[in-house]
């Protein structure tokens, strides 16, 4: 049966701590109650497979600007939701709002060595920088018993075993992000154990995301029985900082100039000569990287120009082939400090 208490809760988060309980991070919020109220955000899964899918929306208004204007109208506090879009409930739906491809989502770790792909190498620049600003935050999912709090900030469908009976539509768990700026952004999980279609009960149909996304078989499936995954598209930019706090070579405080090469593809790839590239020609040369699946690496390209007006990123692999190209725009680059995300949007 569907969640009970499903709602959204708005507020201004006051502390991000990733590592604050096994298998869970924490955002301490506040509305306007004294209370201190917390709420559990999952960086790994109870399943045999503890992998998550992440997507992120680094600027939700253009995908949705009624939804935000609608969540922006809310007071502070929880309001719960029950029902579909057409009867007026806010409640998020991964699979039929729109919001994002579910093939865009990126199967993430918690505990892999290195900074290559963990959970928290993406929730944590986000959620301290909101943290910073006093952004206002929506926590989509289900309060404690005690109302302290809220959890089930995931996707809230396509679930089997013991968890099916938390199945439902339009209920599903997220975070959405209202900066001072006026721009908004969207965090939103699920399990790698969860399937990319349901029906009308949010009942799992057809195949996982660890299929889909070209990361693995479903618990208890021999190697033999392994099909090709529906994604497996190779080396893509994923993202990249085109605009570090201070001068872009020499920044005040962070990272440089960096791009993000991602693997969507189902093997190791060696990137040993490969080139990244800006519209003017200049590159830099890939030395000693390579890529196991689903990772991502920042690669910093010094001597390669990223400009903060607008560009182009290309990457060609070792004998010149064009392999991705990016293109960026003055208004995405005017951030500083913030990552201008490829794959999602």
């Amino acid at each position: 049966m569907p969640l009970k208490g499903y709602g959204i809760w708005k507020g201004t988060p006051t502390k991000w701590d990733g590592t604050a309980k096994p298998g869970h991070g924490h955002i301490t919020f506040s509305d306007t109650t004294p209370t201190r109220l917390d709420a559990a955000v999952n960086i790994e899964s109870k399943s045999s497979d503890s992998r998550l899918v992440y997507w992120v929306i680094r600027d939700l208004q253009p995908v949705s600007a009624t939804f935000t204007h609608s969540l922006q109208a809310l007071p502070r506090g929880f309001h719960p939701q029950k029902g579909t879009l057409e009867t007026g409930s806010l409640g998020l739906d991964f699979l039929r709002l729109n919001l994002f491809r579910p093939q865009d989502g990126i199967l993430l770790s918690h505990n892999t060595p290195g900074t290559s792909h963990n959970i928290l190498d993406y929730l944590n620049p986000i959620l301290n920088q909101a943290v910073v600003q006093k952004a206002d935050i929506y926590l989509f999912g289900e309060p404690y018993n005690d109302k302290t709090g809220i959890h089930d900030i995931h996707m809230n469908q396509g679930n089997s075993r013991q968890w099916k009976k938390d199945n439902g539509i339009f209920q599903d768990g997220g975070i959405i992000l209202a900066f001072p700026d006026g721009h908004w952004e969207g965090i939103f999980l699920a399990f790698a154990v969860q399937t990319y279609k349901t029906d009308e009960q949010g009942m799992p149909v057809g195949d996982t995301f660890a299929k889909l996304l070209g990361g693995g078989k479903q618990p208890g499936e021999g190697d033999e029985e392994e099909p090709e995954p529906i994604v497996g598209d190779g080396i893509k930019i994923e993202a990249a900082l085109v605009n570090p706090h201070g001068p872009d070579q020499q920044p005040t405080r962070g990272d440089g100039e960096t791009v993000y090469l991602l693997n969507r593809s189902v093997t190791t790839v060696d990137l040993e000569g490969w080139r990244i590239e800006n519209g003017s020609g200049q590159s830099h040369v890939l030395k000693g990287v390579s890529l196991a699946v689903q990772s991502k690496k920042g690669v910093a390209v010094p001597g390669v120009a990223l400009g903060n007006k607008g560009g182009v990123i290309s990457l060609k692999d070792n004998g010149g082939k064009l392999v991705h190209q990016v293109k960026y725009s003055r208004d995405q680059a005017q951030r500083e400090g913030a990552l201008v995300y490829f794959l999602q949007k």
